[in-house]
């Protein structure tokens, strides 16, 4: 995709486009997305970035900040997070840190895919704490989460037990971290 040729907030196609690469690659990652609920059109809020679900939950869809409208690179970056949580699609509920984690690390990892810097990013200490633990399951980490994900069916319902069968030499304290739920902002 050529950044250059427009603004975020003037491409809804180039968006969307955007959206479906990173949903393709979520799924290479992570597992396949719940096909019950659909995605629809990014959309832009003076609070964003998150997830906003349809009024009947059948789908949901990121809502970007307004710091994104006329800047590619922080599209790049909320977008891809807000994919990771396009995956499940649970109604709103409290996402735990491991799902933060991996938000973060695909967001980061896009990034770079697509020829942005990353220096400095996250700035939100929640969410430096969050990419720390998602990389604290090691070198393979995408892989771990996505068999977590396959086991469970989703992230929210990731639990203690599976964690330590695929990670052994973590301690049940970085694990119940994990497996928290903070206020991330």
């Amino acid at each position: 995709m050529d950044f250059k040729k427009s603004q975020p907030v003037d491409d809804e196609p180039g968006l969307w486009r955007l959206q479906m690469e990173f949903m393709a690659e979520a799924e290479r990652f992570f597992g396949s997305r719940d096909q019950s609920k659909k995605i629809y059109q990014p959309s832009w809020d003076v609070n964003g970035p998150y997830v906003r679900y349809t009024p009947s939950k059948d789908g949901a869809f990121a809502e970007l900040g307004f710091n994104a409208k006329t800047d590619w690179k922080m599209v790049v970056y909320q977008l891809a997070h807000e994919t990771v949580h396009l995956l499940d699609q649970h109604g709103g509920k409290q996402t735990h840190l491991l799902e933060e984690g991996a938000a973060v690390r695909f967001s980061l990892d896009m990034m770079k895919k697509y020829g942005f810097d990353t220096a400095g990013l996250p700035e939100v200490d929640s969410y430096k704490t969050a990419l720390k633990l998602f990389d604290s399951l090691g070198n393979d980490s995408y892989l771990i989460a996505k068999e977590l994900r396959a086991t469970c069916d989703n992230f929210i319902s990731i639990d203690a037990i599976e964690i330590k069968a695929r990670c052994p030499d973590l301690s049940e304290n970085i694990i119940s971290e994990m497996l928290s739920r903070p206020v991330m902002r």
